[in-house]
């Protein structure tokens, strides 16, 4: 008899090698083995491609393997630029052995062994088309499963996600230390489970973790939520166990936790540098999720709906894709279409890109348009967006590596030709582009999310969905140009840019024959402004002629009452191209890059600047903006004020800053680097990619470790500079007024300044 339940996770199981299904039935949890899926590996090896051997003899040679269950010759592409399938060798190994078998594999005479770093578990899912969380049917014989099929349609946004039980936990150290070590003994422990908080206090430590044990086992979560657990959090409870002489069981299968630490990486991504603990801490038949700094980026606070919709997409183990960055997301879905599309995943990136002068390096690397606007203060300015740019450009236009076509003259039809402008390369269409095709299923994904938000259904759920997706979006054009991409190129990755400034250059050309001005554009969002009233019936007839002639979606984001571009600091005629704040008609304010939106800027300074903006956007013009600008300064003063008056709390004034290189590698003595030293000092392990927490304490101090306090090394002696926040304060006022409006004409004192405007 055949039963339904929801898909957990899946893993390996070693001694009975066999996969093991974690499936929610009738409210319990339960791992079944599951012995009906075998990995495969394929390998395109001379023996084949020369004839030396038959065939059957090639695979009766190969079945001599103790790991290897069957093989056989199949027809696949070896390369994503093949017209032609190639003969190759597939080997279906036990699961727990096909990386060894990988490696046996590579010994054969020319070979080249694919799908050897696809787990088992992703090749399960991606065949059985089947994902974590998803619902399932499933028919028993004894506890293995015989049959397993997915109920869910994965192209489906309206799905349910299952109530797993979730438990989340803290673990307090008695120690003496700022930095708590693995020696020091647990002072109690905290479970939070259904708004409830379970304290777990002993005199003993062994007692503590007793009843901790009896907790989970009482609980049975399917979700345990830990703050650092990659980190450092699970090897001390790990370490702490086996003091007391017992076993922590944190897995479902009763295996006692056991961590070994890793080495950590630091690494640059997307221009700044990323922390990765070299430690992940995944169970089986339970999700661990990592809310710590090494955590994931996919979880929200409300609960699992992030994690739930990538798995879903690159069909992985929750545990892994929940540490996944959007670029491996992007990759495991190119995986799936590749699997899908009878192309093999090569080892490594094998189509370096082609040699150019530098003549033609200058013509192709240019990144998208960008229009400088000029610092002022602007009324009747509409903004407008395009839905996924890039994404779309690659969908529609079919951009992917092997659709750059570089001949001269078209050896199919130019009739499948798309001709990119300003290269001296084409588009072919005449098949689908793998990345092309990937990335239809993600924005075909977030519209259907967008709808059903416009629609009023479960907002919370799916605005969070979608901007998961609009994540995985965002990183597919970098991640197309990225060295190490398996499908990636960098022809196809310029071709992107070539045709988005041709986007916006026909985008400028209808809005100008709207008889509007284009004051500012930067890739994918554009600003007008018109000498009459902005009606928003004729900014939605933009759009859409906007939409219709380029083939990509443009909708109206709001029209401004007025809209401030600031002043650069180092040359205030120029503007920065990321910084403006403006407040729209129905009076909803909208900020970008000025210091509210930084995350670097500290409480204090953030909540100066937006009373300022709120002090502003009581005007319903440029004439009423210029009028508030005192009033503006004035509740800056009084901001300043509180600081002078010792009456702001010191955790409004903590700053933060990500270490960009390793501490002992600084040579100057920036904040970053002296808070780094003071927290090695103290006994914390910091490394590149960390985040520092600080207040300034004396800015000015000759001696470089008087000027900053790090967070955890505060006491009853630590006092703030209200100098240096002061002018933090002067600067969150001074980058929201064009320069040309501001002018300091002189001091009455050290704390007050008169201000005039032009």
């Amino acid at each position: 008899m055949s039963k339904t339940g929801w898909l957990l996770d899946a893993n390996i199981d070693y001694e009975k090698e066999a996969l093991t299904l974690w499936i929610k039935h009738e409210g319990k949890t339960r791992g079944y083995t599951y012995r009906g899926f075998h990995p495969s590996i394929f390998v395109s090896t001379t023996l084949i491609q020369n004839r030396e051997w038959s065939d059957s003899d090639i695979i009766r040679s190969v079945l001599e393997h103790p790991k290897i269950v069957d093989s056989k010759i199949v027809q696949k592409f070896t390369s994503v630029y093949d017209d032609e399938k190639t003969p190759v060798l597939q080997v279906f190994t036990t699961p727990e052995a096909q990386r060894e078998v990988a490696e046996d594999l590579e010994k054969l005479p020319g070979a080249t062994v694919f799908h050897g770093d696809i787990d088992a578990v992703q090749q399960l899912f991606i065949t059985k088309g089947m994902f974590a969380f998803g619902n399932v049917e499933f028919d028993l014989n004894g506890e293995e499963i015989v049959n397993i099929r997915c109920l869910d349609d994965r192209d489906n946004p309206e799905y349910d996600i299952p109530e797993f039980e979730q438990m989340d936990f803290e673990v307090l150290v008695d120690t003496d230390q700022i930095f708590p070590g693995m020696e020091d003994r647990i002072h109690h422990i905290e479970v939070y489970h259904r708004e409830k908080i379970i304290r777990i206090e002993e005199e003993d430590e062994g007692e503590i973790l007793r009843r901790f044990q009896e907790t989970i086992n009482k609980i049975d979560p399917d979700v345990i939520i830990s703050r650092g657990g990659d980190e450092s959090l699970f090897r001390y409870l790990s370490i702490r166990a086996k003091v007391n002489g017992m076993d922590l069981i944190l897995s479902r299968d009763g295996k006692p936790l056991r961590v070994t630490q890793g080495a950590p990486q630091s690494f640059w991504q997307y221009n700044r540098i990323i922390y990765r603990s070299g430690t992940q801490v995944v169970l089986n038949g339970r999700i661990h999720i990592d809310r710590g700094k090494t955590g994931m980026h996919f979880y929200s606070p409300v609960g699992l709906e992030g994690v739930a919709e990538s798995c879903r997409l690159a069909l992985g183990r929750p545990q892994r894709v929940s540490r996944m960055t959007i670029g491996a997301v992007n990759a495991a879905v190119q995986f799936y279409n590749a699997f899908k599309m009878d192309i093999l995943i090569p080892p490594v990136k094998k189509n370096p890109e082609f040699l150019k002068s530098i003549n033609e390096l200058a013509a192709i690397d240019r990144g998208g348009l960008i229009l400088q606007p000029k610092p002022d203060i602007y009324e009747n300015i509409a903004e407008c967006d395009f839905s996924s740019m890039y994404p779309t450009l690659m969908v529609t236009r079919n951009i992917s590596p092997e659709t750059i076509c570089t001949r001269t003259d078209c050896p199919y039809d130019e009739k499948y030709c798309i001709p990119v402008p300003e290269l001296s390369f084409k588009i072919c269409t005449r098949k689908r582009g793998i990345v092309s095709k990937s990335l239809e299923m993600i924005v075909n994904r977030r519209m259907g999310f967008k709808r059903l938000i416009e629609e009023g259904n479960n907002v919370k759920k799916y605005e969070f969905i979608q901007n998961t997706l609009k994540g995985v979006l965002v990183s597919c054009f970098g991640y197309l140009g990225f060295k190490n991409a398996k499908f990636g190129r960098v022809e196809a990755h310029t071709a992107v840019t070539a045709l988005a400034r041709e986007v916006l250059l026909k985008t400028q050309d209808i809005g100008e024959e709207m008889g509007f001005e284009m004051i500012h554009g930067i890739v994918d969002s554009v600003w007008l402004k018109s000498e009459e009233d902005i009606y928003h019936e004729n900014i939605v007839e933009f759009c859409r002629r906007v939409t219709e002639e380029v083939d990509i979606s443009m909708s109206p984001k709001g029209v401004y009452k007025w809209m401030v571009i600031p002043s650069s600091r180092l040359h205030p005629s120029i503007a920065p191209l990321n910084r403006y704040y403006g407040v729209y008609r129905n009076g909803s304010i909208k900020t970008r890059g000025i210091e509210t939106r930084r995350r670097d800027t500290c409480l204090y300074v953030g909540d100066c600047q937006i009373s300022i903006i709120k002090t502003l956007a009581r005007a319903n013009d440029k004439t009423g903006f210029l009028e508030r600008i005192p009033d503006a300064y004035a509740v800056c003063q009084s901001y300043i004020n509180r600081l002078h008056d010792d009456d702001v709390d010191l955790r409004d004034l903590i700053l933060n800053t990500t270490l960009t290189r390793e501490p002992n590698e600084y040579r100057a003595t920036s904040r970053a680097a002296v808070v780094a030293q003071q927290l090695v000092k103290a006994g914390r392990d910091l490394h590149a990619g960390q985040k520092v927490r600080y207040i300034m304490t004396d800015a000015g101090a000759e001696n470089p470790f008087r000027r900053v306090k790090a967070l955890e090394l505060f006491d009853n002696s630590t006092r703030y500079d209200p100098k240096a926040y002061a002018a933090l304060c002067e600067r969150a006022f001074e980058n929201l007024i064009p320069a040309q409006y501001l002018n300091p004409l002189e001091y009455k004192d050290s704390d007050q300044s008169l201000l005039t405007t032009h």
